[in-house]
């Protein structure tokens, strides 16, 4: 009994030993702290817009407690960089205690003041976190790349839009026909809807730089107009405002270029459009809820979009959804989209050349049962929901040439149509057909479309779908089998090339699809 009291008691010394060591606050001037990373680095960060928060660990792996007598950013107060540590915000703080093998957080923020950046072009702003323990100092770097801007932010509301906070891009004050052409030697950062009204014409020149905030968008209102002149290697680019590479392929990051009928033809060619809601939302205002009391939804021909030369990519809801709308493209992209890759609802007129549309989403979004798709890429609706009984408004034009619609799904095809004046059963190859495409379908088939022409679920081969390369491996059937009268007159791809004779290919027919 003594001995096992003796030997509790001798338990008890050495637990009381050890656990004083722990308490008592190491003095030597070489212990240290070890850090979880080495430095931070925010990628490019608008000036005078704060960036995401970012976090390290900072450990005392000593058998001692740590006393930091001092930690504070080496540009002092005016440093661009902000501090949280263990809960607390600041620049500096004092006698910080970290136990025995024990961590603490400290979180990182930063804003540039626009007034540091000399230039146009991206710099780097540079700082560090200093740490002082027993007259030792330590150092952690911390890294973020600036970039001035245009910026565009809300100045006024209107209360039937879909979000309350708008901005208008032209002069408020001025009367009948505006036109603002921007410039593209700095970004355009845009928060709220960047609104062009009616009778002003935004022109948005080459390798011009569009950054959009969540929610945020352009909307041409009606009778508004935009012109997007890009050009090969110099295209228009929109995309979310968050360049942190964990956002690269994020969808929704914003909401959507949005179109109406307009007093000219809107243009957009050569941009590349992604991670939007929506990329294209064209409608007739009548149908989108900006006006009541007409029962006619005909659009006017002024009611038009020419799309060329555009990639439209990753779009949590569609790539192009028209309303009722009058849409000529060739020489698209439309590809990886959470739903659908076109919806063209109440009718319209769409043709469309030499494009690809493929929507392999699960390929980009980590194949999770969140992000896996049961919706067709391809939607055709004929018809306006807010009339009893449904009113019709039939396609007057639904034409392809030369293009790809394909999908990870058995049947990428959804025509929702009423009446006898659109499909199915719409046999007019003047006004409703596929020639010379690839299809990936049953529907078409079964509604006796025409579609003799077409290729109808043979397998493709592309370089990539899961980083949004979608030019054809060798072997693949749209190889030189598309049929120069069904080009639209686009005779060069999307890159600038074109097609090409082969042994398989003797007479140079163009590959279905964006490219050659």
């Amino acid at each position: 009994m003594k001995k096992l009291a003796y030997i509790s008691a001798l338990a008890l010394f050495f637990s009381c030993f050890i656990s004083c060591k722990k308490d008592k606050a190491i003095t030597s001037p070489s212990a240290k702290l070890t850090f979880s990373q080495d430095s931070i680095l925010f990628d490019t960060v608008f000036t005078s817009i704060g960036s995401t928060t970012k976090l390290f660990r900072i450990h005392n792996k000593n058998n001692g407690k740590l006393i930091i007598s001092s930690l504070k950013l080496a540009r002092g107060t005016a440093s661009f960089f902000r501090l949280n540590v263990d809960g607390v915000p600041g620049k500096s703080f004092t006698n910080l205690e970290i136990a025995a093998q024990d961590s603490m957080y400290i979180f990182v923020e930063v804003t540039i003041n626009p007034a540091y950046d000399p230039i146009t072009s991206p710099f780097i702003y540079k700082d560090s976190i200093l740490f002082e323990i027993n007259g030792n100092q330590q150092h952690f770097d911390l890294i973020a790349f600036g970039q001035n801007a245009y910026y565009h932010m809300p100045n006024y509301k209107i209360i039937e839009s879909p979000t309350t906070a708008l901005y208008y891009s032209l002069d408020t004050n001025v009367v009948g026909h505006a036109s603002v052409t921007w410039k593209n030697d700095k970004p355009h950062l845009i928060y709220g809807y960047l609104v062009v009204d009616s009778l002003h014409n935004l022109i948005i020149p080459q390798n011009t730089k569009i950054y959009l905030h969540d929610g945020a968008g352009i909307w041409v209102y009606r009778f508004g107009n935009i012109q997007i002149n890009g050009a090969k290697d110099f295209e228009v680019t929109f995309q979310g405002d968050r360049l942190e590479q964990e956002y690269k392929d994020v969808p929704g990051q914003w909401d959507r270029i949005w179109i109406n009928e307009g007093y000219s033809a809107n243009i957009i060619n050569y941009a590349i459009i992604k991670n939007a809601t929506i990329g294209i939302h064209a409608g007739y205002s009548l149908l989108d809820g900006y006006e009541n009391g007409q029962t006619t939804y005909t659009p006017p021909n002024t009611t038009r979009l020419f799309l060329t030369n555009t990639i439209i990519q990753n779009c949590s809801y569609a790539g192009i959804l028209g309303h009722c709308y009058n849409i000529d493209g060739g020489n698209d992209v439309v590809v990886n989209c959470g739903s659908h890759l076109l919806e063209f609802d109440y009718g319209g007129n769409y043709t469309f050349y030499q494009s690809t549309f493929a929507n392999y989403w699960e390929q980009t979004n980590n194949s999770s049962s969140s992000s896996s798709r049961t919706t067709p890429s391809f939607v055709f609706n004929n018809y306006f929901n807010g009339n009893q009984p449904k009113q019709p408004s039939p396609f007057d034009t639904l034409l392809f040439g030369n293009c790809i619609f394909d999908g990870s799904l058995a049947e990428e095809f959804n025509f929702d149509t009423i009446g006898n004046s659109s499909p199915p059963g719409f046999t007019d190859p003047s006004v409703f057909a596929f020639n010379y495409c690839f299809l990936k379908t049953g529907n078409l088939q079964q509604n006796k479309a025409p579609t003799n022409t077409c290729q109808i679920s043979q397998g493709i081969s592309y370089v990539s779908p899961s980083t949004y390369n979608f030019v054809l491996n060798p072997g693949s059937a749209p190889l030189g089998a598309g049929r120069p009268q069904y080009n639209g007159g686009y005779i060069m791809d999307i890159k600038g090339n074109s097609p090409s004779t082969s042994a398989t290919n003797p007479f140079g027919y163009p590959n279905m699809g964006a490219y050659q």
